[in-house]
């Protein structure tokens, strides 16, 4: 859709138009008659926009590749949960360990994850034309997989404008520094924006009800993409960090009878 500004432009064109190419009959284009020139063009391309959905023809997509495309859901969706609960949510003490134990590791990891979340976040959704033919797997692909008229295709391209606003925010980092290395980024040492922690709770509460709604009207049932079991996994990292950091406290500990009897342990374990 085009900018209020792309629309003044317009507006004020079509009204010069139509006045023979001149403004001396103020009728056309007094300030009060610009509201009109905006309706005018805005008219215009709605009309346009409803006839290209009639003509438009819903995109081919098999129910195994709403399947696979779920399947990728739970999966980006597996790897932020795991992420925020280590690096976001967790507390000064359990940091604490993951330094003592290994402090490159996590920091590392870390940015890695973050590198992949929003490559993940900006490639779902990507417009469904790749060029040359090829098509991107995606949600407006799927969003399109609905005839114009139906109401499930209005409800998928509303939730999918909720998505495209944390894209808006990412793309730029995505594109100059995931997807790429932009050389002028790089020299000057850019901070690129990442998104909001508000605006990737509503990402994922979007590509949620997404899938949801999708496999309601594909399978006749949803499907949730948040994983069960993945919060347990990164609760029982961090205990077995600590444990762990315990463990070589007693190893170390200067009374030879406890010294020996937690290697006795570890040496039953391994």
């Amino acid at each position: 859709m085009p900018t209020d500004k792309q629309i003044d432009a317009a507006a004020a064109a079509a009204a010069e138009k139509a006045n023979g190419g001149k403004f001396l009959d103020p009728l056309f284009y007094k300030p009060e008659h610009q509201a009109f020139w905006r309706d005018v063009i805005r008219c215009a391309l709605e009309a346009s926009e409803a006839a290209t959905r009639k003509e438009r023809k819903a995109s081919q997509v098999s129910k195994e590749g709403v399947r696979t495309f779920s399947e990728h859901c739970v999966y980006i969706r597996s790897v932020y949960t795991f992420m925020t609960r280590i690096w976001r949510d967790s507390d000064a003490g359990e940091r604490a360990v993951m330094e003592s134990v290994a402090p490159l590791f996590f920091e590392d990891i870390g940015k890695v994850l973050g590198d992949f979340l929003v490559i993940a976040a900006c490639r779902i959704t990507d417009p469904t034309d790749a060029g040359r033919g090829r098509e991107n797997f995606g949600v407006e692909l799927f969003a399109n997989s609905f005839p114009p008229e139906d109401e499930t295709f209005g409800k998928l391209h509303a939730l999918r404008g909720r998505m495209e606003k944390l894209r808006k925010v990412i793309e730029p980092a995505r594109n100059k520094l995931g997807a790429h290395a932009d050389r002028d980024v790089i020299r000057e040492g850019k901070t690129l924006q990442g998104g909001s922690w508000k605006e990737w709770e509503d990402f994922w509460l979007a590509l949620a009800d997404f899938v949801r709604l999708l496999n309601e009207k594909t399978f006749g049932k949803p499907f949730e993409i948040d994983a069960a079991g993945v919060f347990g996994d990164a609760e029982t990292l961090l205990k077995s960090l600590k444990q762990s950091r315990h463990f070589e406290a007693l190893i170390n500990d200067k009374d030879p009878k406890i010294r020996d009897a937690c290697l006795n342990v570890a040496l039953k374990a391994a």
